[in-house]
């Protein structure tokens, strides 16, 4: 009895996968960095989730600092795409106001 794959029909992709996934990571520490840049803090955290409940990537500040949570059981290509958009929408933020220098008399 012949096995269900001749040699010649089967083709390893782990390689392929393996190189994709690298540069999948590659991207998220290039985005990582350009908001770091930024002054944009990113973590990467296991969000604690319940029932009913759904705990997602965001952006918040923290003691005045922007700090971007991703989510770590997200899929690489969720994490690069959530954190891209962030960096995106950041851009096209106006500057927060900044205190007025003192008028001198």
């Amino acid at each position: 009895m012949k096995g269900i794959y001749n040699r010649v029909d089967f083709v390893d992709n782990s390689r392929i996968m393996a190189s994709s996934r690298n540069k999948q990571e590659a991207r998220l520490q290039e985005l990582i960095l350009s908001a770091k840049s930024k002054n944009i803090q990113v973590r990467t955290e296991k969000l604690l989730r319940e029932a009913g409940y759904r705990a997602k990537s965001g952006r918040c500040r923290v003691h005045g600092h922007e700090v971007i949570l991703l989510d770590r059981d997200a899929r690489l290509s969720d994490q690069i795409e959530f954190l891209a958009s962030e960096l995106a929408e950041h851009q096209n933020d106006p500057e927060p106001p900044t205190a007025a220098p003192a008028a001198e008399e």
